[in-house]
Formats: C-alpha cells, structure tokens, sequence
C-alpha cells in the first residue's frame, strides 16, 4: 500500500448522518426523556427536517433502541467475556475501569440508566433500558460468582453480590452524573484524562476492597 494511503473504509454520506442523528438523540434523550423528546427536536438538532429521519429509523422506539444497543453492546460483551474468561481476581477489580473507558465514549447513559431506575416504571424507555440493565446486571453477577472465592477463599452470598454489583454500577456511573459537584468543589472537567485515571484508580482500590473483604 502506498506511503500514507488509509485503507480504513470511509462512511457514506447516510452513515454519517445515522451517526450525526444517534449522537443528537443521545443527548436529548438523556437530558429530556424518551416521552419528552420528539422527532422535531432531534431532527432540528440534526440540521435535517423531520421526515428524513425516516430514512434512517422507522420509529422514535426503533432510534431509541439503537442508541440503546450502540452504546451498550459493547458493555454485554466485555461482560459475557468475563463470564466464560474471569479466571483470577484481578479479572473482575479491573472490570469497572473497563467499563469506566466504554462509558466515556458515550457518558450520557448514565443519565438514561438514572431516569430508567427510578423514573416511571411504565414508560417505554424506561423499560428498554431496564431490559438492558437487566442483562448487564445478571452477566455481572455471573462474572463475581465465578471468582468470589478467590480474595476469601469462602463462597459469597447471592444478596452479598448484588450488593457489590449495585456498587459497582454506582460507583462507575455515578462519576458521569457528577461534573456539577466536581465543578463546584475544584472546576475542571471530569471527563479530562488526568481525572479518568484518578478515577479508575480509586475504582481499583474500592474494588479490591470489596471483593477480599
């Protein structure tokens, strides 16, 4: 291949704008809900009128649900690897760190994850959140039954687990709902590199702790 020639395929022009669309979506969905965000208001923040969004997505459910599956794929199979592959402790402590980089690519799940676990259990993004939630937090439970006699060398209970699961999660995702109280108390940003590696140290640390307790 010739000296600076990039072989990496390049996106169409619809792909860019199924990307452009998925980025907007997140962020309103984020910040005003599935039932408060309306296909008007992304496809404005899009740049596009609203029937071109048909070209792309069938429904507000169907962008819904991939914006759900684009960011959180991913998490499912770092999860289902370490199921069939946590074989020592180290395995699950780094566990939350790995997760930590998949939530920096699209940080505002974290708000979505909030508004389906404690927002209105009828709404219909509310429960396709949970569906995923559900998934990830059974695959998580599975990944610490097979290594919790490893820092103890005793079996843990289930109810001992889920709690450590439940921390887990809260303690990678609360950190992306946090940039206010952050700012508040220093300014800065909490997506800055410097602070993601205090981060994912801190996460070590508390994991560990946990898990050999």
């Amino acid at each position: 291949m010739p000296n600076g020639q990039d072989d990496t395929p390049r996106q169409t022009k619809g792909e860019r704008t199924t990307g452009r669309i998925l980025d907007v979506a997140e962020d309103l969905f984020a910040t005003r809900g599935f039932e408060g965000t309306s296909l008007r208001r992304i496809a404005e923040g899009v740049g596009i009128r609203e029937p071109g969004l048909y070209n792309h997505f069938s429904s507000k459910q169907a962008l819904y649900e991939a914006v759900l599956f684009r960011a959180l794929d991913p998490m499912r199979e770092v999860l289902e690897h370490h199921v069939n592959n946590a074989s020592q402790l180290h395995d699950v402590t780094d566990l939350p760190a790995v997760m930590t980089d998949l939530l920096l690519a699209h940080p505002q799940m974290a708000a979505l994850f909030q508004q389906a676990l404690q927002g209105d259990a009828d709404s219909v993004g509310n429960q396709l959140v949970n569906g995923w939630l559900e998934q990830l937090f059974g695959q998580g439970m599975r990944s610490l039954e097979k290594v919790s006699a490893l820092g103890s060398g005793s079996e843990q209970d289930r109810a001992t687990l889920a709690i450590n699961i439940i921390a887990m999660f809260n303690l990678v995702t609360g950190y992306f709902l946090s940039q206010r109280a952050f700012s508040n108390l220093v300014g800065g940003d909490l997506q800055h590199p410097d602070n993601i590696a205090r981060q994912k140290k801190l996460l070590h640390k508390v994991i560990r702790a946990m898990l050999i307790s």
